[in-house]
């Protein structure tokens, strides 16, 4: 009867495990999980207050940017893996226990072995037992296997190493949202000054050419000399056109690399005043070099694979050692028939694949070629760092020649556009001749803002080559407006020439202090 029940049970299980369907995601989930979504983004940011400058956009992208925000999880994620390893250093200690029971007795019978050939088993054999029907067990063993050990603790420098990496490629993604934030903000504030301007123009140039068609109608120019006038004025509106659809979305653009939900409301300081100043490199080129040769991301990441590679080589070595394994453990039977029912062991257990032994010349080999190659990927990076730094002094000054250059077309553009103007208002040129010198003085301070837009750009490039952070160190916990004058004051002092001395990289201090307390907790709880 028990058999038959437990095979039925078992059926039953095995059917209601196939009897799985695809299911979708209810609609009414889905809805409620993106409500959830929008409550949050919004609840993300903080409330905007007057305008936004410079360092207000810096600083709110570097809180609310998405991309920003994900790179922080990554090496968040990398701290936990840290954690993780830290733990398989130590000892493994199992508890078990157990409940056994059975129908009837383990008996059994036992007979003389003679000759190679066990005697047979007589007509009334005697039957004995020693295990009860029902008994409990439990236990309580340790064990450590060395070579795991040095092994676990390898791997935990080797993980260090790797939230490290992170950690410099978290500095990386700052760097760029800063400089993508840099140019946006120009091209918003140039977008924002320019599109007021347009609209007025595109109105004058639409009402010319319907005067001119009106003129053709009454034919009270040659047809020729008409369509020539329309040829033009609709070239004028084809190039305002094009050029509004560039500056459209440069606001939307910003507001995205904030983290600002689309279609939230924001003014732009200098829009109603920009400052188009200069910005000066008081940095020597040599100073500039040192810098990014001790601070650039890039760089960092490159000396902590390095140190990631050797860890790999002497963890290749350790594999090939003998693997030695203790073992200490307490048990406990309630079964009567045993003498001692409680009692302990202690265990150790060396083991070695000898064929190991062949494996240390390629290991070696192998490790040769690992260092160097990590140390050609580290001179490869410094020279490529070494040419960035020159590039972007190269394009800082070549860009600052653009701006002066564009400075004063538009200046010559503009005083053209007034006389154009004055001529008009006398009767001594045409209307087309007026709005299209008011489209070249327009487009004059739009490649006047285009390029003080570069200048910002290759001069921001200029710190971002040298590694500078511009974000203080826990920068998460300061509000918009705390970051945002801290940015501004490092701006300040960057444009002074004074550049903050490099600092020991406190995630290094931090990671080789939680090694060596990982190491020393293991060592501890063994000792426990």
């Amino acid at each position: 009867m028990f058999k038959q029940t437990l095979v039925a049970s078992s059926l039953v299980l095995a059917i209601s495990g196939c009897a799985v369907s695809p299911e979708s995601i209810p609609t009414r989930q889905i809805n409620q999980t993106v409500q959830a979504d929008l409550v949050q983004l919004g609840a993300e940011q903080e409330a905007i207050q007057g305008h936004i400058g410079l360092e207000d956009a810096i600083a709110r992208a570097v809180r609310n940017n998405r991309d920003k925000k994900l790179k922080a999880l990554e090496s968040a994620m990398e701290q936990g893996q840290l954690e993780l390893v830290q733990h398989e250093m130590l000892p493994s200690l199992a508890a078990s226990a157990g409940y056994s029971a059975r129908s009837n007795y383990a008996a059994s019978a036992s007979v003389a072995f003679q000759d190679g050939r066990p005697e047979p088993l007589g007509d009334n054999p005697s039957y004995s037992i020693s295990q009860e029907k029902q008994r409990t067990t439990y236990d309580l063993a340790l064990s450590w296997n060395v070579l795991d050990f040095g092994l676990s603790y390898v791997r935990a420098k080797q993980h260090a190493d790797r939230y490290l990496i992170a950690r410099e490629r978290e500095r990386k993604a700052g760097h760029n949202v800063v400089q993508e934030v840099r140019g946006a903000y120009w091209r918003a504030v140039s977008a924002e000054r320019l599109l007021q301007k347009i609209d007025p123009l595109v109105a004058q140039a639409s009402s010319a050419l319907n005067d001119s068609r009106r003129v053709e109608l009454l034919q009270l120019r040659s047809p020729m000399e008409a369509l020539y006038y329309q040829r033009e004025l609709l070239d004028v509106l084809r190039a305002l056109q094009a050029l509004k659809q560039d500056l459209a979305n440069a606001k939307t653009e910003l507001a995205a690399l904030m983290g600002l939900k689309p279609g939230t409301a924001f003014e732009l300081t200098d829009v109603a005043s920009p400052h188009f100043v200069v910005p000066k490199m008081t940095v020597e080129l040599s100073a500039m070099e040192e810098r990014a040769l001790n601070q650039r991301p890039e760089l960092m990441e490159t000396y902590y694979q390095q140190r990631i590679s050797a860890a790999e080589t002497r963890a290749a070595l350790l594999k090939m050692l003998p693997g030695i394994t203790l073992t200490a453990g307490a048990y406990h039977d309630s079964s009567d028939y045993l003498l001692n029912q409680d009692w302990t062991s202690l265990g150790a257990q060396v083991s070695w694949n000898l064929l190991d032994v062949f494996k240390v010349g390629a290991e070696r080999r192998l490790a040769k070629t690992r260092e160097a190659l990590a140390e050609e990927q580290r001179l490869a990076s410094s020279m490529a760092v070494l040419t960035q730094v020159h590039l972007a002094r190269i394009r800082y000054e070549e860009s600052r020649k653009s701006f002066e250059l564009a400075d004063r077309y538009l200046d010559v553009a503009g005083r053209i556009s007034e006389q154009t103007a004055n001529a008009a208002r006398l009767n001594r040129t045409s209307e087309l001749d007026l709005i299209r010198e008011s489209l070249n003085a327009l487009l004059a301070e739009l490649r006047r803002d285009v390029a003080y837009a570069d200048l910002q750009n290759s001069y921001g490039r200029i710190f971002m080559s040298m590694g500078m952070d511009l974000l203080p160190e826990g920068y998460a916990q300061h509000s918009v407006q705390q970051l945002s004058e801290t940015i501004a004051t490092r701006f300040e002092r960057w444009q002074r020439g004074e550049l903050d001395a490099p600092e020991a990289n406190p995630e290094s201090t931090v990671a080789a202090e939680q090694q060596d307390a990982a190491a020393d907790g293991a060592v501890r709880a063994e000792g426990a």
